[in-house]
């Protein structure tokens, strides 16, 4: 079962980002964040972003500083 999404506040300090690879994928969102698969997939077009193959990453840096200026994630 999926946990409650998270308060931003809650995230300041990156804990949800801290274990994963640099460069994350929409299940790597996912289970960070608690969002579904759709909204993780949203999060990821939403940032600036890569494609590794077929495959979309956003770097873990751009899923941090827009947490931080905004408090949350598009």
């Amino acid at each position: 079962m999926m946990e409650a999404a998270r308060p931003a506040s809650a995230l300041r300090n990156n804990s949800a980002l801290r274990d994963r690879p640099e460069w994350l994928s929409p299940r790597d969102i996912a289970e960070g964040f608690g969002v579904g698969k759709s909204k993780s997939y949203e999060i990821c077009a939403a940032l600036p972003h890569i494609y590794v193959g077929r495959n979309i990453r956003v770097n873990r840096q751009t899923v941090a500083k827009e947490i931080l200026e905004k408090g949350r994630l598009p």
